[in-house]
């Protein structure tokens, strides 16, 4: 049983290596929605849009992604 003055064990954060870019795309008829979670980003999720059909416009935002990853890691990352 614990005693009222002890102090429970401290928590640990999980560590998280992300070997890669991970994207989700929410496609509609007016906009696509790219989430993403990046290696660097500490753990937090991106949210971009670009115009429906801009396939251009969304391997931009996948190259401004790594570019981004890249200078927080010095590293380059496949887009999952």
């Amino acid at each position: 049983m614990p005693v009222a003055n002890e102090r429970p064990e401290a928590l640990t954060a999980v560590h998280t290596d992300l070997g890669a870019i991970f994207v989700s795309l929410e496609l509609s008829r007016s906009k696509w929605l790219i989430t993403s979670l990046s290696p660097g980003g500490g753990e937090k999720m991106s949210k971009h849009a670009v115009a429906a059909g801009d396939a251009a416009g969304l391997l931009d935002r996948f190259t401004e992604l790594n570019r981004k990853a890249q200078a927080r890691t010095g590293r380059r990352f496949p887009v999952m």
